[in-house]
């Protein structure tokens, strides 16, 4: 039974496609079931050491939930460092060089938080949280580029659900591992573990790489992205501001992580309000990653690939703001933490399957330094910006107003509309930019004959 489901869902994939396809479905599984150790890690530690000893900023005190929407500003601070050093280094280094600076560079950092963690200075806590935020950002954002460099368009539409597939699964297993073991394990254990992954990483770039090179015949230590005279600050901006459809990618983004982080603040004061201890903090928030893992594998395993090969990318990217949206109605309605749980696993489990396949999708029929200068701005720029706005707001409701956090929601629904409006213009917007590069490709061909 198993088997006719897989085939009938994969049996698109050409013979020639799988090596590549299933060696970055791996690559993908490793960067999220990373993830998914270190984020119920960083958000419980940060809740524990701000309730135990809270925060006082401009005669206001804020506790855990508040204090880790402090760490999202600081990351803004942290993200325009790494675009810039991300543009820089693409126009230099070959796709998989970029990977494996980045990888190794955190692997170096999860080798000192390891031997730090346990230190519980306000110094720690703060970069520990950044990095964590910032591994997610950085590192999602170059396997998508690098993906989007060496896969093209009717090629992701048979292979993107296999590969996002991967992610799911990585999401659930890493998140059990924090859940089962971080009682026993201890979580300088936990980061150590996360050590293997970014080194195997390294190795799998490069077989990827030197494969797609020898296809497409490039050279091999070419440049990620072009030359540019321009600032590497603002080169990504110049290329969104100067097309409506990027433009449109990052209103998606920003729609998406604006109505994301108001329900992470959320779910964390619900777990601050009702749940004492702080490894159960970090295996509850753990649980929420086996849940969110187990209706990812589904959606991507039953739905994804169905979706986007029969209904395109317009209709898989209408599934997170409507799934959300009707969590939310749930929350407004009983504002408890059931409900608030609810609200994370729509996002995150829609997220990280057919919503993450869609949405990357939607960079294949764009220029090399879309997919690299463009997306590295919007994927870590753009995605900051909006969690600054949401941070803001979470705020405000929170220190203003009785059952702020409650209130939320009525910000979040008029946001999920304007999102679903989003979608629609960018639905169209990807048909004639498919149809546009299939008649380049086609003009090339004859040329070339």
């Amino acid at each position: 039974m198993l088997r006719e489901i897989f085939y009938r869902q994969f049996a698109d994939i050409r013979p020639h496609e799988w090596p590549r396809a299933l060696s970055l479905s791996l690559f993908f599984f490793l960067i999220i079931a990373t993830y998914w150790i270190l984020k119920p890690v960083k958000r419980a530690l940060i809740i524990n050491h701000f309730q135990e000893d809270p925060l006082e900023l401009l005669g206001i005190t804020l506790t855990g939930a508040q204090a880790e929407q402090l760490g999202k500003v600081l990351n803004l601070v942290a993200v325009y460092v790494v675009v810039v050093l991300f543009v820089r280094l693409s126009r230099r280094l070959a796709r998989h060089h970029l990977v494996q600076i980045f990888a190794l560079s955190f692997g170096a950092l999860f080798v000192v938080f390891s031997r730090t963690i346990h230190s519980g200075s306000d110094v720690m806590v703060w970069s520990f949280y950044i990095v964590g935020d910032m591994f997610n950002t950085a590192m999602v954002a170059i396997f998508w580029a690098f993906t989007g460099d060496i896969v093209h368009s009717e090629e992701a539409k048979r292979t993107f659900g296999l590969i996002g597939f991967g992610g799911v699964l990585g999401g659930f297993l890493g998140a059990t591992l924090v859940s089962s073991g971080v009682m026993t394990l201890g979580r300088a254990t936990l980061l150590a573990i996360c050590v293997a992954p970014m080194v195997i990483i390294s190795v799998l770039a490069h077989a990827i790489h030197r494969r797609a090179a020898e296809r497409d015949h490039e050279p091999e230590d070419a440049p990620a992205a072009s030359e540019s005279r321009q600032s590497a600050a603002t080169e990504g901006m110049r290329l969104v501001l100067g097309s409506r459809y990027l433009l449109a990618i990052a209103g998606l983004i920003a729609f998406y992580e604006l109505v994301s982080n108001v329900i992470d603040f959320q779910l964390s004061a619900m777990v601050e309000l009702t749940i004492p201890h702080s490894l159960q903090r970090d295996a509850f928030f753990g649980r929420i990653g086996q849940i969110v893992g187990v209706v990812s594998m589904l959606v991507q395993f039953f739905l994804t690939s169905f979706i986007l090969r029969r209904f395109g990318v317009r209709v898989a990217l209408s599934f997170l703001p409507l799934a959300i949206l009707a969590a939310t109605a749930g929350f407004l309605l009983m504002p408890l933490l059931v409900f608030a749980a609810s609200m994370s696993v729509a996002d995150n489990a829609l997220n990280y399957s057919i919503n993450q396949s869609a949405r990357e999708a939607l960079y294949i029929p764009t220029s090399k330094d879309a997919k690299y200068k463009a997306k590295a701005f919007i994927d870590m720029f753009i995605q900051r910006l909006a969690k600054v706005v949401s941070v803001a707001l979470n705020l405000v409701f929170s220190v203003a107003f009785v059952s702020g956090v409650r209130w939320l929601s009525l910000v979040v629904i008029v946001m999920l509309i304007a999102w679903v409006g989003l979608v629609r213009y960018l639905g169209r917007g990807f048909r004639k930019a498919e149809e546009r590069t299939a008649m380049e490709e086609a003009q090339a061909a004859n040329r070339a004959r």
